[in-house]
């Protein structure tokens, strides 16, 4: 019985379209197959987080699939405008309650923020960078430079951010 390597070429991830995604249709596909691309680890940061991207079910179980597929798996998420994301987006907040271990969110320092770009990184290896909330329009990349620098970016903020508190309030 041989084992499989998730990150070797034998187990090639769904196919990822490069270049332009127009719209929210466009966007959200292409972030659900960066998430159904991804082996280890995802990283995505953005000023606030468009429900009809990210609160859709075809996002939200991409995201789930990934983080069950292995234990090592994670997903992290970085974000200015915590209470948008907490009022907008219930789906991923509820998988990020269910799986806390899996998806962590913290939210960027105060003097931080500002930014109009949001960027989802599939391991080292894509990305989907919408250049500005502003619009619907984004593109997704291999580039490895570019990919090295967003993670460079992410990495730092995320160790000067702040934990958000995602415990279900109740009784």
């Amino acid at each position: 019985m041989t084992h499989s390597n998730p990150e070797s070429p034998t187990n090639a991830s769904p196919a990822v379209a490069e270049g332009a995604a127009h719209g929210p249709d466009a966007l959200r596909a292409s972030a659900s197959a960066l998430l159904r691309a991804a082996r280890r680890d995802v990283r995505l940061a953005a000023p606030y987080l468009d429900p009809a991207i990210f609160n859709t079910g075809a996002v939200v179980d991409a995201l789930a699939a990934f983080v069950t597929r292995h234990p090592r798996n994670r997903a992290r998420v970085l974000i200015e405008d915590v209470n948008q994301v907490l009022r907008d987006n219930g789906r991923l907040i509820v998988l990020a309650r269910r799986l806390p271990d899996a998806i962590e969110m913290r939210e960027v320092e105060e003097n931080e923020r500002g930014a109009r770009d949001l960027y989802l990184l599939a391991d080292r290896s894509l990305s989907l960078v919408q250049e500005t909330m502003d619009r619907t329009d984004g593109v997704v990349s291999r580039a490895p430079r570019e990919i090295a620098a967003l993670i460079e970016r992410f990495d730092a903020a995320w160790e000067r951010a702040s934990p958000v508190a995602l415990r279900a309030l109740g009784l």
